[in-house]
């Protein structure tokens, strides 16, 4: 027979917690002076070293309009191809999508030759 175990109770949580809790203040409670302030020291340097290193207000907005310069910048600089120059990359048709949803797995057997076509220079 598989018993499972009963679920726990959110009373029985609640109580264990009130338990818990009272047990370690308790503890507290019997602490001296000096160790509690050597414990509060502890907190404290945890407590800064987990916020890290304090940055200016003042650096995110420099940032933010830094690169956004940059980015300007290499979009005017940037040279305009000449006038016949052909794009550098090929337009898609629907045909070429066409053949490659549709599943000819024969298309794949030559990729070598059509990677060849490719390359060769358009005026022929």
């Amino acid at each position: 027979m598989n018993a499972t175990p009963p679920e726990p109770d959110e009373r029985d949580d609640a109580t264990w917690l009130a338990r818990t809790r009272a047990t370690l203040d308790d503890a507290t409670d019997a602490l001296d002076a000096a160790t509690l302030s050597r414990l509060n020291r502890a907190r404290q340097r945890a407590l800064d070293v987990a916020r890290g290193p304090q940055r200016p207000a003042w650096l995110w907005p420099v940032a933010f309009a830094a690169a956004a310069s940059a980015a300007i910048a290499v979009v005017l600089v940037r040279p305009a191809p000449p006038p016949g120059a052909a794009p550098a990359a090929a337009t898609l048709d629907a045909r070429d999508l066409e053949l490659v949803a549709g599943g000819d797995l024969e298309l794949y057997d030559d990729w070598e030759f059509y990677a060849w076509l490719d390359a060769q220079p358009a005026d022929g």
